[in-house]
């Protein structure tokens, strides 16, 4: 669950643009089509032109590499995590040019199977939140899954320790149409 009540800022791209200090950013872009090919390829032509300019560098020469199972890699940069999320009608990309980061975008509404859904992987206290709890909780154990690299599988409470353990899960002010989605960004812990 998100750890702390004033979400980080998204920028709405291609009219937004991190800012040239910022180390951590997240770019939304809205979906014209429903496409999740068109929406993927959005994404992530958008993170390599950010990234381009932040890095001075141009667009062609900062390339993006999504092997099976892994997070998608900036190739040539190890120190240099992004990360994707897709959801009908929008695209979130996280870059965090110190390291690992993790961002999930998911409906607000609760799914019908909520109720299973959490017990089975967001243990008791996201049951205890109830419906309207679920899409936070949700989308900030996706984030989190994604920083630290790791599968889902089922709620535990070592599961649990590890993932506060080694990563903190931020609300996202969503820039646009906010009643629609809920989204989380998820960073390494400091040390």
């Amino acid at each position: 669950m998100a750890e702390r009540d004033a979400p980080f800022p998204v920028c709405l791209w291609p009219a937004c643009k991190p800012a040239p200090d910022q180390r951590v950013f997240v770019l939304a872009l809205l979906a014209a089509s429903s496409s999740r090919p068109e929406a993927r390829a959005a994404a992530r032509l958008a993170a390599r032109q950010a990234l381009a300019a932040l890095l001075g560098q141009p667009p062609d020469a900062v390339q993006l590499h999504a092997p099976p199972g892994q997070p998608p890699q900036v190739l040539g940069r190890p120190d240099i995590g992004v990360s994707f999320s897709h959801e009908a009608g929008l695209s979130l990309v996280a870059v965090n040019l110190d390291g690992p980061v993790g961002v999930d975008v998911v409906q607000a509404s609760a799914p019908d199977d909520w109720l299973a859904v959490a017990r089975d992987y967001l243990g008791p206290q996201a049951l205890a939140l109830g419906a309207a709890g679920f899409a936070p909780a949700w989308a900030a154990l996706e984030a989190q899954l994604k920083c630290c690299g790791f599968d889902l599988d089922e709620w535990s409470a070592e599961r649990e320790q590890r993932l506060l353990a080694a990563c903190l899960a931020l609300p996202l002010a969503l820039p646009c149409a906010a009643e629609a989605w809920v989204a989380a960004l998820a960073l390494p812990r400091p040390v």
